[in-house]
Parts: structure tokens; C-alpha cells; sequence
């Protein structure tokens, strides 16, 4: 049953992608550039906010638009992260587009979602957790059928990419993360620092959100080890680059909301913004970039790596 249900979610999301297909059909991307190819080592594409609205064509284009542009940098970018609050409501039909759009517009083939407040928050328990089994159903069938909770890794290029979540049952809006999944957590850094590569952490909230109930041990581990590095999402107009409180200065990179709209709801300056992550043998590069409008933006930062010191 659960096979078939799979079957049954990749032909409706095939279906529902042949409006973005055809509405990005004519368009000829410009190539992304990274800043070094030959001594590129792992390059990430990151957006957040998508805001997958059913009701809401501009969103609808502008996501299209920004993921077919990424056909720009096919050649180097090696996975796409995606910040959490890619629906915005978290409806069956708004995870069916985004996965449309993911699995038939944009050209990066490795790509993994994370889950925001808009993908699960509920004032109802019940709902909140009905609406995290289905967000675990689609990553299963779309990105990982091994995946088995709403928090995972992958490798890519030898890095560790480690993805947070949050249970969904209680009052913290996912802002709350458990003994579980700290423990696991933790066990994930153990293991990525054995390979003396940077680590990177996706979470949807910048640190100072977190719960009470687990900020000081989520701050610790984040002081555990160098070359440590967070993205997050959340923040929508701001582009921001912080550091985790603590000896290490983790760097925490805020990715804003790539479908932010005017007033009118029709795009504005800020629309399509986020960030392209590039892996050096000394340092790692974070450039920012406009995916709608296909242009490198002002704001980067360079982090020498502690080994390379």
C-alpha cells in the first residue's frame, strides 16, 4: 500500500508540474558562476521560505522561475537546500506542487527539504501531527525512502549534511527539539568530525528561537567542534550572518524568504534571494544571490576553515 501510494504522489505531482513546465519552457538561465571552479570541492544552493501557497499564482511563478534559473549553475552546484516553510499551510496539494516543481522544474537532482512553523504549526496538537506524518510520507517518497523521522543527514562529497526538525505536539512550534533528537544529534557531529571535513547544520530557526528547554544543550553542541556551520530560514526579509554564542563563534547564515511580495502581492527588490555555499580546501565562501532576477548580490562572507589556520 505504502508502495503504491508513492507511485500514486510522483503521477499527480508529474501532473500537476505541467504548468510550470510550460510556464518556464522559453527561459534560457545565465550560468552561475563559482568563485573558483577548479578548486571547488562541494557547492550548495540555499533557499528558504517558499511558501508554496495553493491559492496564490504569484508565488507559484516566482518559484518556478527561481528553480528553473538554477539550470544556471547545473555544473557545480551538487545539492539544493531547502529551509523549511516550503508550503504554506502544509495542505497534501501544496506539498504536490513543491515536489512538481522539485522533481520536474529544477534541474539539481540532489535536494533536501527541511520543515518550518507554515509546513506543520497548528493550534491543534492532533492537526500538527497529522500534518508531520505527511511531511515524512513526501521526503520519503521524493527524497529518501530511508528516512525515517522529520530529522535526517545525507553526505554529499564527503560532508555531512545535517537537517533539524522538531516534534510537532507541543506548544514551542517546532522551536523545541528533543532529548531524542539531540541525542541524535549529537551522535551525528561525533561521526561528521571524524572525517576532519566542515560540518553543516539546516535548521529553520536561527538560535535564539530555540525552546528553553533545550538552548543551552543545542548551543553546547554547536561549541563541540570547529568548522562547524548553520543555516537557517524563518527570518524572510533578512539577510544576515551571525554567530552561535560561545568559544567556537559558529557561524549562523540566515537565508531570507525567496517569494517575499509586495503589498500587492507581485514581486519586489527582495524577491528571490538566498545563497550559494561554496566549499574550499581553506575556507568556505557564502555569496548571496537573486534567483529571480539571476544576479549576485553584495552581501558574502568568507570563513577561513581551522584546519587551513
Amino acid at each position: 500500500m505504502t508502495k503504491f501510494l508513492g507511485v500514486f504522489r510522483r503521477a499527480l505531482a508529474a501532473f500537476l508540474s505541467l504548468y510550470f513546465v510550460l510556464f518556464t519552457a522559453r527561459m534560457k538561465p545565465d550560468t552561475i558562476e563559482p568563485l573558483d571552479r577548479d578548486n571547488l570541492k562541494m557547492e550548495l544552493a540555499l533557499i528558504a521560505d517558499a511558501h508554496t501557497e495553493g491559492n496564490n499564482k504569484t508565488r507559484f511563478d516566482v518559484n518556478s522561475t527561481c528553480f528553473k534559473n538554477l539550470k544556471g549553475g547545473k555544473d557545480t552546484i551538487d545539492a539544493l537546500i531547502l529551509l523549511g516553510d516550503n508550503t504554506m499551510n502544509g495542505q497534501a496539494g501544496e506539498y504536490l506542487f513543491f515536489y512538481g516543481m522539485m522533481e520536474h522544474v529544477n534541474p539539481i537532482k540532489q535536494y533536501y527539504p527541511i520543515v518550518g512553523n507554515h509546513d506543520l504549526d497548528n493550534d491543534d496538537p492532533k492537526i500538527r501531527e497529522k500534518k508531520a506524518a505527511r511531511t515524512l510520507q513526501y521526503l520519503q517518497t521524493f527524497v529518501d525512502d530511508k528516512i525515517d523521522d522529520l530529522y535526517y543527514s545525507e553526505t554529499v562529497k564527503g560532508y555531512r549534511l545535517i537537517f533539524l526538525s522538531a516534534p510537532q505536539t507541543d506548544e514551542s512550534s517546532g522551536r523545541r527539539l528533543s532529548e531524542n533528537e539531540l541525542d541524535w544529534f549529537e551522535d551525528e557531529l561525533d561521526e561528521a568530525a571524524k572525517t576532519g571535513l566542515p560540518i553543516f547544520v539546516f535548521n529553520h530557526f536561527p538560535y535564539y528561537y530555540m525552546d528553553d528547554t533545550c538552548y543551552d544543550r543545542y548551543i553546547g553542541l554547536l561549541n563541540r567542534y570547529d568548522d562547524i556551520f548553520v543555516v537557517v530560514g524563518h527570518m524572510h526579509y533578512y539577510m544576515r550572518a551571525y554567530t552561535i554564542p560561545g568559544e567556537k563563534r559558529t557561524p549562523e547564515i540566515w537565508v531570507p524568504c525567496v517569494t517575499m511580495l509586495g503589498d500587492d502581492n507581485e514581486p519586489v527588490d527582495e524577491t528571490g534571494r538566498g545563497y550559494l555555499l561554496e566549499v574550499y580546501p581553506d575556507r568556505v565562501e557564502v555569496r548571496s544571490y537573486n534567483y529571480y532576477r539571476q544576479e549576485f548580490l553584495d552581501f558574502t562572507r568568507t570563513y577561513p576553515l581551522a584546519a587551513a589556520r
